[in-house]
């Protein structure tokens, strides 16, 4: 064969085929073995309502935009009947298409020779790298929200003349369609239109189908919920600027440090590629092609990269992973760079530093060590056995055993109502994110919320024959997901206990380990 005369294509092919094999490898492992998180369940029971008719805003409180559980719906006949695992496979797909994505952008950015090595390198910052798989197989916006944004910035590459500036349309639908995954990315289109029109020597009226792109795209997506739903639509929106404790430095050390780490060969990549741009005593000119005339795509990425990641920094509550969907852009942009900056001889090198830095810290996280230990007794390890998805799956069954299918499961765990296949009470779509107690009644029933006065109805006058609660449940309020007194706990607790008995209790459940209780109704409860 022709491709094993050339060591460097040889070198390369085998680069490619190990950051592939490590990335599936994470992949399968997360999806199995990563812990649950109680968002999963929020997101994919908005799916199952979607699939059954029912419009987020409008007939149910979701606090993100409609895209995942429009495109989950649909997809639900698929992944449904699995349960969570389900949900984690579709979710997984999506990680690694994104992967894939941005490795054709920063293949798409180089020359033609330099096209695999900058592929491998993205790949190797984003499918290889456990942190990144991990918040990209568990349902969350991110794994969807990556792949409309990365798709619309590797059709735009293909926008390089004014000849085929129109194609500029298309990726504003994907990137408004990004945005309606997740609005905090709303930013983008604004920053790239901005770039687009910065550049209209180069590239002509893509400016002008970008933005007629993105704005027919925000319009189907957002404004059927602006037209029948307005209130509920900004009441859900408005949700995460109300966390209350927010914006505490220490805690945005901690964001920055974690997200660090998860990201560290990225990181490294990225400071040695700054450092060669600063002090280098010359540039490489790979391949000898002259780019003056060429839009710097990469400037772009890195502009849309910072722009998105300070918005998100200035939410009150700003966790680490919330950054997931932009770090593509960032992996695609360094990946060209050091392609560029680096000769020809030694690229596979470079490669075989990115994909053998992806392998250990791969196995140095830890998120692999959270796959099987839970915690440390004193001297002694606690084992994580079984996976909490298959706690999960066993709990799931035992509760579709005993409970018919048309029959709710009371329940603010809302991955066992997905596991179980059965439906919650109305207001519990979104587990404890669902209860406002001091909101006023009319319009906690307007916005589909549960109050304190809608909450004791429902736990007084609901039929469901069983009932789950861990220790998120039945303790936490919204908007500001502080713990409720011990008073206001004890309220509802008491009315729980006058109507079901306890008949299971399972330890080390779900989310933070906490303890699940498995209640029944009791005949002829009160009411």
């Amino acid at each position: 064969m022709l491709w094993l005369i050339s060591s460097e294509r040889f070198v390369l092919r085998l680069a490619l085929a190990a950051v592939l094999g490590l990335g599936l490898v994470l992949y399968a492992a997360n999806l199995w073995f990563g812990l649950l998180n109680q968002d999963e369940g929020w997101y994919l029971y908005a799916a199952l309502e979607s699939a059954r008719g029912h419009m987020p805003y409008r007939d149910f409180f979701f606090t993100q935009g409609p895209v995942l559980p429009a495109l989950y719906g649909w997809c639900a006949p698929l992944w449904a009947p699995f349960g969570v695992a389900g949900g984690r496979a579709l979710t997984a797909l999506l990680g690694l298409l994104g992967g894939l994505l941005a490795a054709g952008m920063a293949a798409r950015a180089v020359a033609r020779g330099e096209r695999m090595a900058a592929g491998i390198l993205a790949l190797a910052f984003t499918i290889a790298n456990v942190y990144h798989s991990y918040f990209t197989t568990i349902p969350k916006t991110y794994a969807l929200a990556a792949c409309l944004l990365l798709g619309g910035y590797l059709v735009l590459l293909a926008a390089d003349r004014p000849s085929r500036a129109w194609l500029a349309a298309v990726a504003g639908v994907l990137l408004a369609g990004a945005a309606g995954t997740r609005l905090s990315l709303g930013a983008l289109l604004a920053v790239t239109g901005l770039w687009l029109l910065w550049q209209r020597r180069t590239l002509g009226w893509a400016w002008f189908w970008f933005g007629l792109g993105g704005g027919v795209g925000l319009a189907l997506i957002y404004g059927p919920s602006l037209l029948t739903a307005r209130e509920q639509f900004l009441f859900a929106n408005s949700f995460h600027t109300a966390r209350a404790g927010g914006r505490d430095l220490l805690f945005l050390a901690g964001s920055l440090a974690r997200c660090l780490r998860g990201y560290l060969p990225l990181a490294l990549f990225g400071v040695a590629l700054v450092a060669w741009q600063l002090w280098s005593p010359r540039r490489v000119a790979p391949d000898g092609v002259a780019r003056a005339s060429s839009p710097n795509w990469s400037a772009l990425w890195l502009l849309s990269f910072a722009t998105v990641f300070v918005v998100q920094l200035l939410s009150p509550y700003p966790y680490d992973d919330y950054q997931v969907p932009i770090m593509p852009l960032l992996a695609a942009a360094v990946a060209v760079g050091a392609v560029r900056a680096t000769a020809a001889a030694m690229r596979p090198a470079l490669v075989w530093v990115a994909v053998a830095g992806a392998g250990m810290a791969a196995m140095a996280s830890p998120i692999n060590q959270e796959w099987f230990l839970l915690r440390q007794d004193r001297f002694w390890v606690v084992k994580r056995s079984p996976s909490d998805l298959a706690k999960l799956r066993q709990v799931g069954r035992m509760l579709r055993e005993n409970l018919p299918a048309d029959r709710l499961l009371l329940t603010q765990d809302t991955y066992l109502a997905v596991e179980a296949q059965r439906r919650v009470p109305a207001g519990f779509e979104l587990g404890p994110f669902g209860y406002f107690p001091e909101l006023e009644d009319a319009k906690a029933a307007r916005c589909h919320v549960l109050n304190r006065t809608s909450m004791l109805q429902t736990l007084r006058q609901t039929d469901a024959p069983m009932a789950a609660f861990s220790g998120y449940a039945l303790a936490i309020g919204a908007p500001a997901m502080r713990e409720l007194s011990a008073e206001a706990q004890a309220e509802l607790w008491q009315v729980v206990a006058g109507r079901y008995d306890r008949v299971e209790e399972i330890p080390d459940f779900g989310q933070g380990a906490t303890r699940l209780g498995v209640w029944r109704l009791r005949p002829e409860s009160p009411r």
